[in-house]
């Protein structure tokens, strides 16, 4: 049996169960890539009889997790899983045929996998087994949805998520005259931002801020593994001294660029730096991303390749931690690109959230029509 929607199928105790499968799934932020997150609950009689969460590629799915902890006691259970269980044969067996042979009842889930080799092939499966299969909508498919947007995309769309994350000041401005940056937010907004690249796939920066800044863009101020660093240089422009190249043996460091020096190209690659190619075009660059699985990518660049982004409709999402500081006319703006005619033709942010941190405000949203 398939049910599809509100009031056809599931219960506002199936979706008090799959909030905890949500958070479940939270457990493996930053340590899934290149799979999604899910999270994974049994319940037998009222009582959760096993938890699981995907924690990293190659190690067992949030069903596969669950269904070992409850043993036994899953026979005649209900799963509640975020994602829907695959039916194919990866680094693990696949989920919906263990689900099978565990004898649950019922399987709830938040929703369908988009992936070629899912599908909906997961559901026939656990359908074609007697199974009774509840699909939600609403709130649990919008929270899926968001809690596996790079993921989503890149399957979808062979592109990666993009995060534009920046500090400004109250003005707008993201640097002094001189181009001087530091520090325009506050210490605990640094301490999220090295958070946000702990759950990063990638950094993404230009050469520009590469060369200005000489930034790490490794994470120091919190626990969490480096994600890559990627600098984007049609030229491949790229110094040898940059404490990126010096240091790629720490975190994967990955130049993307349409033409480059033989020699330069060498001793980028003697220290430890990936060389990719890209056709010119910036949708070309990240649809290079997508193909080496890095989906999630946090962009730290400045307001030019922001604004080359913005322009191509690649920005997915917006942080912007804002400080109560002014710097003036003269300094560089947040976004490079010529200001519209009205304010209608402006870009608009989706379902805004304000918060705290420390003394500066951190603005989250989603980018219209990205």
């Amino acid at each position: 049996m398939y049910c599809p929607g509100p009031g056809r199928g599931f219960s506002m105790q199936d979706e008090q169960y799959m909030d905890i499968a949500f958070d479940l799934a939270e457990r493996g932020r930053g340590r899934t890539h290149p799979n999604p997150r899910v999270g994974a609950v049994l319940v037998r009689d009222g009582q959760i009889v096993g938890r699981g969460f995907h924690r990293g590629a190659g190690t067992a799915h949030a069903e596969a997790a669950a269904l070992t902890e409850a043993g036994g006691k899953a026979r005649g259970a209900t799963l509640y899983c975020t994602l829907e269980p695959c039916a194919h044969f990866g680094r693990t067996p696949p989920c919906a045929q263990a689900v099978v042979a565990a004898g649950v009842r019922r399987v709830v889930a938040a929703l369908q996998d988009p992936d070629p080799r899912v599908n909906g092939r997961g559901f026939a499966l656990l359908r074609g087994a007697g199974i009774q299969v509840t699909l939600l909508e609403g709130r649990a498919a919008q929270l899926a949805k968001r809690q596996n947007a790079p993921f989503l995309k890149a399957v979808t769309r062979g592109l990666p998520y993009i995060t534009y994350k920046a500090a400004h000041s109250l003005d707008g401005k993201v640097a002094a005259a001189s181009g001087d940056a530091r520090w325009i937010s506050g210490e605990q907004s640094r301490q999220l931002v090295h958070e946000m690249r702990a759950r990063a796939d990638a950094v993404l920066v230009g050469a520009g801020t590469v060369r200005r800044d000489d930034p790490q863009l490794t994470v120091r101020l919190c626990e969490g593994r480096d994600p890559a660093r990627v600098v984007l240089s049609a030229s491949g422009d790229v110094p040898l001294a940059a404490t990126l190249v010096r240091e790629a043996a720490r975190a994967s460091t990955i130049v993307l660029t349409v033409t480059m020096p033989p020699a330069h190209e060498e001793r980028l690659l003697a220290a430890g730096v990936r060389v990719e190619r890209y056709g010119g075009d910036v949708r070309e660059a990240l649809q290079r991303l997508a193909t080496l699985h890095i989906y999630d990518v946090l962009l730290e660049g400045g307001p030019t390749l922001a604004s080359d982004l913005f322009a191509a409709g690649l920005v997915d999402r917006v942080a912007f931690f804002v400080a109560p500081l002014l710097l003036g006319t003269g300094a560089p703006e947040l976004v490079g690109w010529p200001a519209p005619g009205s304010v209608a033709a402006g870009l608009r942010l989706r379902a805004p959230a304000w918060r705290q941190v420390g003394e500066d405000a951190l603005l989250e949203a989603d980018v219209e029509g990205a």
